[in-house]
């Protein structure tokens, strides 16, 4: 420690800038009068005084039995030896006073809310950041897993996090996964990790998957509860480098996301063991890199693409559906006996394209891909990053820069099994269908207002449905049929029967920012059996029960 750092511990002892200066000349000079300390500081001597004795009454200096007085100082050892002691006796009587001050707490404090709520920070400083991930593993029950760089790796080992995971996964069973970059930099730090691993028979699992460490997350998670992403602050990454920023959050739905990623990273990854064997021997494991230019890894697509002779399987994002539509890259490889399978999230923005793609593919709607990939007869991995805000409207299907590939077989089998089980959880597009750009109804009918004058209405406008309202909100629409077969069905008088008491066909309004799947889920949930999806004021779609419930069955499973 420098002599920074024991003035600032000074300062937190309570002394201020000029009672450091005194006791810190004490200290370097010895045994010193007031006048000649006064002198040699250039102070006061009346500020002397004054600073000498609130130093003596503070318990930091002693003086002495001679004439004139001179002073010593407190040896800094004790200072530093009854600060601990007082801090220990704070924190036994706090522990004393805890329950009286939990029994406080809840006399006062509203009951807790039933249902959780989502909760975040903002943890500045690396060091701050590993100590809330120590704390996490400490208090880990089930399961703890941690994705990091090359470079982090190093930085964890260093803390003593993954030691830290040693405890709970041999006295409780918890099941450690760690993927990382296994390079030449961090390769005695993996030997060592694996080489505990296999004599101790902890269950920890370490996995091996090239990444960028600037451009990859770097989280752990806790047992689906709560997760902490962390990454350097600025350009520069070092070891020493203690400016990290990290987010502590505990909203499952976005931790479910976090832990889906990891899990897409743990199949495409490799034993570590593996690695080290590569690295040390220099026999590659299969091809697997990130391809850094957009040409080259596009060059590598075509490549491969042309060799195909089986099936291609891709799974993407929604907004590369509608890319894929207006310039499909793949149609010019088609032979005959290529099949191609492809799955992403089909909603009222992409559906139309989707269905034009269908001619050629096949095509599911899977609820959400948090990853873009293609395999190509079960040899040949892509995984394709999501582009960044700043080149969301790039018109290729592929955003090609940093393209992960790999020919492993390991790796090609995992994500084959995966996009397998994807596939057989997915809708048929087929399944899903519309009647885009349809407007509703311009004739409005009031609840209250009866079947005689609706059907009179629709007679003077010459129209074939109209829109029922109440107070001139929408609630559903109804055609000339349904009112007739009504009518004839319950032999009711049009004159006494009100427009409420038609079996309408019910709106959903949809947001902007809402799908189909949204409707989907509310028809499910309401057991409403037909429904109208109504986004910005045209009515785009009709939905039956059949449709919804099967579609929500596909989404819960496909979210398990």
């Amino acid at each position: 420690m420098s002599e920074k750092d024991v003035t600032r511990f000074l300062q937190i002892l309570g002394l201020s800038k000029r009672e450091i200066q005194v006791y810190m000349f004490l200290a370097k000079s010895g045994v010193q009068s007031t006048s000649f300390v006064a002198k040699r500081l250039k102070m006061e001597r009346v500020q002397a005084y004054r600073t000498f004795k609130k130093l003596q009454e503070k318990g930091f200096i002693e003086a002495t039995l001679e004439r004139p007085t001179r002073f010593t100082i407190v040896p800094f050892s004790a200072l530093v030896d009854n600060y601990i002691t007082a801090k220990k006796n704070e924190v036994v009587n706090l522990n004393d006073q805890k329950q009286n001050l939990l029994t406080a707490w809840q006399s006062i404090s509203a009951p807790e809310s039933e249902y959780p709520v989502a909760k975040f920070s903002i943890i500045t400083g690396k060091k701050k950041i590993h100590s809330k991930m120590l704390n996490m593993i400490e208090e880990s029950k089930s399961e703890v897993i941690v994705l990091t760089t090359s470079l982090g790796l190093i930085q964890e080992d260093i803390a003593g996090v993954f030691d830290a995971a040693i405890a709970p996964s041999q006295e409780r069973n918890v099941q450690v996964q760690i993927i990382t970059d296994v390079s030449m930099e961090n390769l005695k730090v993996v030997e060592r990790l694996d080489r505990n691993i296999a004599e101790e028979k902890l269950n920890i699992k370490l996995h091996h998957i090239n990444m960028s460490s600037k451009n990859f997350p770097r989280f752990l998670i806790k047992d689906e509860e709560e997760a902490i992403l962390y990454a350097p602050f600025g350009n520069e990454a070092s070891v020493l480098n203690l400016e990290d920023e990290g987010l502590w959050i505990n909203d499952k739905m976005f931790i479910s996301v976090l832990k889906a990623f990891f899990v897409q990273m743990w199949q495409s990854g490799v034993d570590a063991s593996r690695r080290i064997d590569e690295l040390k021997s220099g026999v590659p494991i299969g091809e697997t890199t990130v391809i850094k230019g957009v040409e080259e890894a596009w060059n590598k697509v075509v490549k491969v693409i042309e060799s195909a002779k089986n099936e291609i399987v891709i799974i993407t994002s929604s907004q590369s559906i509608n890319r894929l539509a207006e310039n499909d890259p793949l149609t010019k490889f088609f032979r005959k006996g290529l099949n191609v399978r492809l799955m992403a999230s089909i909603d009222l923005d992409n559906l139309e394209p989707a269905q034009k793609l269908a001619k050629h593919y096949e095509i599911k709607h899977v609820p959400i891909s948090y990853m873009i990939m293609m395999l190509v007869d079960n040899k040949h991995l892509f995984m394709f990053k999501s582009p960044p805000l700043s080149d969301v409207g790039t018109e290729s299907a592929f955003y090609l820069a940093d393209t992960f590939y790999s020919t492993d077989p390991s790796q090609v089998e995992r994500v084959s099994e995966m996009l397998d089980d994807i596939w057989k959880r997915g809708i048929d597009i087929a399944e899903i269908t519309s009647q885009a750009g349809t407007k509703l109804p311009t004739v409005e009918v009031e609840t209250c207002e009866s079947v005689a004058c609706t059907v009179e209405r629709m007679l003077q406008n010459n129209v074939n449905s109209v829109l029922i309202t109440e107070h001139h909100l929408p609630l559903g629409v109804i055609s000339d049929r349904d009112i007739l077969r009504q009518i004839i069905g319950e032999n009711r008088d049009p004159a006494e029967m009100a427009a409420s008491d038609l079996k309408f066909t019910p709106l959903i309004m949809l947001e902007s920012d809402q799908s189909m799947i949204t409707a989907m889920k509310i028809m499910s949930e309401k057991g409403i059996k037909r429904a109208a999806m109504v986004k910005n004021g045209q009515l785009i779609g009709m939905l039956t029960e059949e449709a919804a419930k099967k579609a929500a069955l596909k989404v819960k499973a496909a979210a398990t």
